[in-house]
């Protein structure tokens, strides 16, 4: 899970470095990293299942194996909105440059941190970790609207703006769902440590 969880840190930076700079990631070069980072996520669910079918363990490791295949699903659902996103930056490259552009390293910003916190709290469960990440997850959703309020506002005042102005909305609802897949992964290492506690 460690390697999987640096490749998709990774992929996340090049996002938000494409974002900061206004300039393309190269969609293909992240879509490539993806599609293999995908095959090894569902090569360690798949290891998970086997794990769980066979009932090989005690108690609490059949416990965490359960909790990590839940984990993989929302890094696979993370590894989707990663690839949403670079789809819609070449889209932004290939369009007119609009002002509400630079609240989107932001936010990118925001959702990376709660990716790689998720990640570490997977790999070192940490209930205190857990519960910062999910307390982040309201304010991304906070900047999110806010953005969609300055979206609403542009095509007001400018309504050539109405197409140019889809792909940023779409980025900002993807770097949300990034975080909310995040919380959910805090969310779910929470709760495994809860069930060990009791």
């Amino acid at each position: 899970m460690d390697s999987v969880g640096s490749e998709l840190g990774q992929s996340m930076r090049q996002i938000l470095h494409a974002l900061e700079q206004r300039k393309g990631a190269s969609e293909e070069i992240i879509l490539s990293r993806l599609d293999d980072l995908r095959n090894r996520e569902d090569c360690l669910k798949e290891i998970c299942l086997q794990i769980l079918g066979g009932r090989n363990g005690s108690t609490p490791e059949l416990r965490w194996t359960g909790c990590a295949h839940k984990i993989l699903s929302f890094v696979s659902g993370i590894s989707t909105e990663i690839a949403a996103i670079a789809r819609q930056i070449g889209k932004i490259n290939d369009g007119p440059d609009l002002a509400i552009a630079e609240d989107l390293p932001e936010m990118g910003r925001m959702a990376s941190r709660m990716l790689e916190r998720s990640i570490r709290i997977a790999l070192h469960p940490d209930a205190a970790g857990a519960r910062r990440i999910m307390e982040e997850d309201s304010s991304l959703d906070r900047h999110k609207d806010d953005f969609a309020k300055k979206a609403i506002a542009l095509v007001n005042d400018n309504p050539e703006n109405s197409q140019p102005v889809v792909p940023y909305v779409l980025i900002s609802r993807h770097l949300e769902r990034v975080g909310d897949h995040a919380s959910h992964i805090a969310e779910e290492v929470a709760y495994y440590l809860q069930e060990e506690a009791a």
